[in-house]
């Protein structure tokens, strides 16, 4: 396998020869997702798209608590590897496998117990609940295998390799697919569900075989350690706690959702599934800037920092922008493609889902800032605050849905997300530039 050092060279070829693949895995990853949406949507109707799209919040809950403990893990990787630390990427690699294990099985045991009770507890319509649990139990129960997945992924882009993801995700999203098609009329929801859990461990296979090659990332008992584990649960576990709490604000805010009915929660689910590629190019971004900033602060380069973060903004801004431009123009088309059925009902379906895309195309740019700078600090090693600003956009969630919808009825819950974005955004570009100095005079003093 190939590394990136990222200590040397222009911040803007490094940022985008790294994110070029993520973009295009990104794609892919969506590619699958939205397929395994149109599918469900245009082969078992709209019911069975709106049970799917109830458990959203909820499996959104789990998986971004994943994703929050495997980037936190990544950023520590990014630090040894940006250091020269060979024995201490060695140990963190070994330790973060054992912790990944541990954590996986956790999450798919209480997922899985509680996913009926949690259904209920949000007010899913009676006629969704049966598609939606059968879906949310086969999905949490595969958390071991989500957690592996995306730990592998971030070994691989800490070292700055991007492009054994994108041809992990290649060969994942032609199985799933394939597999849609296959398990969806035998077995309806459930096999697309098995699907998209096979497809993971075809690309968890891949990934592990990549590493197999970099000496570090072969797990080795003699390198597990607690000395190790420390800075890994330091990052990770904060980072997985405020993906929790902005989820929390989530579930609320599908509570409100589930009580306007099955059309508004289809419209809403359509729009959430397509609001997810509005984020490739932020997501792509953003791994690239945690593992530039990573590597960078690991190697004490400072300035190579701050400029590293100014072209991440520039990009940012401006494939937000763009991304946004387009969706507006064709957000029904976009929409159309997750439907079908009775025309009335379609046409209900997609009045809503545009609404809500309109809001959150226009939030864009909001949104790309925040997970530009919670990156940032990330790659600092910092995590209060990061962790700080999911309590933030948890709350301003829930006071939309809560609050706003009083006085504005169901723009409430429209803006719910948008609402959220603007103070988190400013509290975590401000804490940056906070960090930033800070660490700049503790340099000068030594």
């Amino acid at each position: 396998m190939k590394t990136l050092d990222m200590t040397e060279g222009k911040p803007f070829v490094l940022m985008a020869k790294f994110s070029v693949p993520m973009l295009f895995a990104n794609v892919l990853q969506l590619v699958y997702t939205l397929a395994d949406a149109a599918i469900i949507g245009r082969m078992l109707g709209v019911s069975a798209f709106a049970s799917v799209g109830a458990t959203g919040n909820l499996y959104w809950l789990v998986f971004s608590m994943v994703l929050g403990v495997t980037h936190g893990f990544g950023a520590v990787f990014g630090q040894r590897f940006g250091a020269k630390d060979s024995g201490e990427l060695g140990r963190s690699f070994s330790t973060a496998a054992l912790l990944t294990v541990i954590l996986g099985v956790a999450t798919a045991f209480a997922g899985v117990i509680l996913c009926a009770p949690s259904l209920t507890l949000l007010n899913t319509p009676p006629e969704l609940m049966g598609g939606a649990v059968l879906y949310l139990s086969l999905m949490l129960g595969g958390m071991p295998i989500t957690f592996a997945y995306n730990l592998l992924g971030s070994m691989l882009r800490s070292l700055g390799d991007s492009r054994t993801p994108l041809e992990a995700v290649i060969l994942g999203t032609i199985l799933n697919i394939t597999l849609d098609f296959a398990l969806v009329i035998p077995f309806g929801i459930g096999g697309v569900a098995v699907a998209t859990l096979l497809a993971q461990v075809i690309t968890c296979a891949y990934c592990a075989d990549h590493l197999r090659g970099f000496e570090e990332a072969r797990p080795k008992r003699q390198n597990l350690s607690a000395e190790s584990a420390k800075p890994l649960l330091l990052l990770g576990l904060p980072s997985g706690l405020r993906n929790v709490v902005i989820g929390v604000g989530g579930l609320i805010v599908q509570n409100y959702v589930n009580g306007y009915g099955a059309n508004f929660v289809a419209g809403i689910a359509a729009a959430i599934r397509m609001h997810h590629l509005l984020f490739i190019a932020g997501g792509a971004l953003e791994a690239s800037c945690a593992a530039f900033v990573a590597q960078n602060f690991g190697a004490g380069k400072f300035e190579r920092v701050k400029s590293g973060v100014a072209t991440a903004l520039k990009l940012m801004l401006l494939s937000s922008v763009v991304i946004a431009a387009f969706t507006l123009a064709f957000r029904r088309e976009l929409l159309s493609l997750f439907i079908a059925g009775e025309p009335g009902q379609v046409a209900a379906v997609l009045d809503i889902g545009q609404r809500q895309l309109a809001i959150l195309a226009l939030g864009l740019p909001v949104l790309y800032l925040l997970v530009l700078y919670r990156a940032a600090l990330q790659g600092i090693g910092k995590s209060f605050i990061p962790m700080l600003s999911g309590f933030l956009e948890c709350v301003a969630r829930i006071f939309s849905v809560t609050l706003a919808t009083r006085v504005l009825g169901v723009w409430g819950v429209y803006l719910a997300d948008p609402a959220a974005w603007v103070p988190t955004a400013a509290l975590l570009i401000t804490a940056y530039l906070i960090e930033y100095r800070k660490i700049l005079r503790q340099f000068e003093k030594t």
